[in-house]
């Protein structure tokens, strides 16, 4: 591909820059050189990146990176202040009606007061009382939960409470609970790419399903696909639980990858492959986590675009917030009654709190950073999640939300533990109108 673009300016006359080949390669090789012909800038003999057109179609928002954004602390004080900060702001914005003070302050009243803080502790009294300990950054308050009030309440997570102070002033009976909550207008523009949203690959496991992939490709191939999101588990991993060898097909991670990509290598090189890790990728287990190392990525053909975990682009003018999702079963043993099939209602707790990880300590180990990496910042039009192998697709308060499916069948710890994923399913998104369809493969 490279020699074919290299030979095309060659023709007319002009050297190019490798990292111009690159990009080309990426936004479709010759094919998209010959329709954008016509946009070309031939002015010096050395045709570089400020002579093609800017691709105003897809964009980077906000990317983690180790050694880079947002900075790595020295403990974890950093990020719980600046979540703090973010989401305060956040439930200030959302409401005139209240006046939130500090905890300091309100404790010095009498009556009505509002207030925002930190979840440090919850727990319940003897006549069933919900008790919160609440902190902001100088002072903490027990809040006191009518049994009525049934509201979901999760350790770590920033919420507003307005109610009344005791007589002691040593905490205060909650009227009402208020959240950061994330939500868009949807605005429709007369025309955007379309993007399909996959997860869960896992090839490399015996359970991996060729042929719906392939179907995927196909589909690809022959839709008017601009985009394609791979969000994480790309492939099975070695040693991610115990017995694990005994459900691989191909028992070597770097092989799966090979495989990965000569499957990925099928895919029309005009449609760009977004991919982003997840826990049985090959990389460390904390989160956030940094894109593919560069041999891993450089098996992949010029097309794909490796990214962080968690990562938020631009595509057709809507932004996307991909992310795993390993953060779901914490969201899910803090709520009875749900299983393994209920990535919606996750993902709406989620977009209530303007967070995709509140709680600490649980099942996801987190990198202790300057900046809380987890916050709905910006606010995204399309939230995209995987991990569980569930496939769900709605809109909450103007943001379609998407647990994007598997391409592996039930295993045996699943049968086990009685969950039937919903595999093969791919979410087909309209950036002009953020309209959707699901696509059986």
């Amino acid at each position: 591909m490279s020699e074919l673009i290299e030979k095309y300016f060659l023709t007319k006359g002009f050297l190019v820059e490798d990292r111009v080949i690159r990009e080309i390669e990426k936004r479709g090789g010759i094919d998209y050189l010959e329709k954008i012909e016509p946009k070309l800038n031939f002015t010096s003999p050395i045709f570089t990146l400020k002579n093609l057109p800017v691709d105003n179609e897809f964009s980077i928002v906000k990317e983690f990176h180790l050694d880079g954004y947002p900075g790595v602390s020295n403990s974890f004080v950093d990020l719980f202040r600046d979540r703090y900060d973010s989401l305060s702001s956040k439930i200030r914005s959302r409401t005139v009606s209240h006046h939130f003070i500090s905890i300091a302050r309100a404790k010095n009243l009498e009556g009505r007061v509002d207030v925002i803080g930190t979840v440090s502790d919850i727990s319940t009294s003897k006549k069933g009382y919900r008790i919160v300990e609440l902190d902001d950054k100088e002072d903490r308050i027990k809040i006191i939960l009518n049994p009525r009030m049934q509201e979901l309440i999760l350790q770590d997570e920033v919420i507003g409470v307005t109610g009344s102070l005791a007589n002691d002033r040593k905490a205060i009976f909650a009227d009402s609970i208020i959240r950061p909550e994330a939500e868009k207008h949807i605005e429709t523009f007369p025309t955007g790419p379309k993007v399909l949203v996959v997860s869960d690959i896992h090839v490399g496991s015996k359970n991996f399903l060729h042929d719906s992939f392939m179907n995927m490709v196909d589909f690809v191939n022959s839709e008017p696909i601009s985009y394609l999101i791979m969000n994480g588990d790309l492939v099975d991993g070695i040693g991610i639980y115990p017995d694990q060898e005994k459900e691989l097909e191909i028992p070597d991670i770097i092989k799966q990858y090979k495989r990965l990509a000569e499957l990925i290598s099928l895919i029309n090189r005009n449609v760009r492959v977004i991919i982003i890790p997840g826990n049985h990728d090959i990389v460390y287990p904390t989160e956030p986590q940094n894109p593919l190392p560069p041999e891993i990525n450089n098996l992949f053909p010029p097309n794909v675009v490796s990214l962080s975990n968690p990562v938020w682009v631009d595509i057709g003018k809507r932004t996307f917030l991909l992310y795993h999702g390993t953060s779901i079963m914490d969201f899910l043993e803090s709520m009875p009654g749900t299983s393994l099939n209920d990535s919606d209602k996750v993902m709406k707790e989620m977009l209530k709190r303007s967070h995709i990880a509140p709680i600490y300590g649980k099942n996801l180990s987190f990198i202790p950073l300057k900046r809380d990496f987890y916050v709905m910042d910006p606010v995204p039009d399309v939230f995209i999640t995987g991990h569980i192998h569930d496939h769900s697709a709605s809109t909450h308060k103007g943001i379609i939300t998407v647990n994007a499916s598997t391409f592996q069948a039930q295993t045996d710890y699943q049968k086990m533990m009685n969950f039937n994923p919903k595999p093969s399913i791919g979410t087909m998104i309209n950036t002009s109108d953020l309209s959707f369809d699901l696509v059986k493969f």
